[in-house]
């Protein structure tokens, strides 16, 4: 993790854009069947796109369905947001970072 902690306004700036970057891309028709924004942490932590909560308590970062969807996907589950553009690897792992500091506001 870097000297300087991830907080919430990264975590939004970083799924907020590529959404912005998706609907530039594809019009503003919403990939998938999903609401694809959030308005703190919580809504984010709690949300549940394909029946998945996104950041379960107790489970390392690198092991939520919301890192699994943005990096890869799984199974039937495309990766997010669907078609791309995709985060980098770094912006992940700023995510990631951000989970396991316990997700500051």
């Amino acid at each position: 993790m870097s000297e300087e902690q991830v907080r919430w306004p990264r975590i939004k700036e970083l799924l907020d854009g590529i959404m912005e970057r998706w609907k530039a891309r594809f019009g503003e028709r919403m990939p998938g069947i999903h609401e694809y924004y959030w308005d703190s942490p919580e809504h984010l932590a709690n949300s549940k796109p394909y029946r998945r909560q996104l950041i379960e308590p107790g489970v390392p970062g690198r092991d939520t369905n919301l890192v699994l969807f943005l990096r890869t996907g799984e199974r039937t589950f495309p990766r997010m947001p669907r078609g791309g553009p995709y985060l980098s690897d770094e912006e992940i792992q700023e995510i990631i970072d951000w989970i396991d500091a316990g997700m500051p506001e």
